[in-house]
């Protein structure tokens, strides 16, 4: 299942892809355009525009009520049955590619105390950019298991 958000919407694109859920966003399209672009490729979308939801004829289309992070990808999971893969499969944040977990000694850019303190380090297959489980991954987590309750 595969997804394009409006632009409101890319802090939500961002986690989606985290959890593994391929989500795609365009900046500067019209209406229309984005409309056409999912309905040509197949792919659900999401907005928080009303006008633009209602413009939803020839597509599957979500409506995002909240303006909570947690609240929205409940709603997405639920409403569309789409699984989170996280941690075993997550997505770039920046370009939707597939992470891959990588060994430590392929990444030379990664500084010496990422190795000592990381059991994974990840890396794009699209743009190449490196994760791993730094400052951030008790936020990730933490949402990632407030989700998962809300969804069961």
């Amino acid at each position: 299942m595969k997804f394009l958000f409006d632009e409101m919407l890319k802090r939500l694109v961002h986690w989606c892809r985290i959890f593994g859920i391929y989500s795609e966003y365009i900046v500067g399209k019209s209406d229309s355009e984005l409309l056409d672009y999912a309905k040509k490729n197949g792919l659900i979308f999401v907005t928080r525009d009303v006008k633009l939801f209602e413009r939803c004829k020839e597509i599957k289309c979500v409506f995002i009520e909240s303006d909570e992070l947690e609240e929205q990808i409940v709603q997405i999971l639920k409403e569309t049955k789409v699984k989170m893969t996280f941690p075993d499969e997550t997505r770039c944040p920046t370009c939707n590619g597939k992470l891959k977990v990588i060994g430590k000694e392929r990444v030379e850019a990664v500084p010496e105390d990422i190795y000592k303190n990381n059991k994974r380090i990840w890396q794009c297959s699209e743009c190449g950019k490196v994760y791993w489980e730094g400052g951030h991954w008790k936020n990730i987590t933490r949402i990632y298991e407030n989700v998962k309750k809300k969804v069961i």
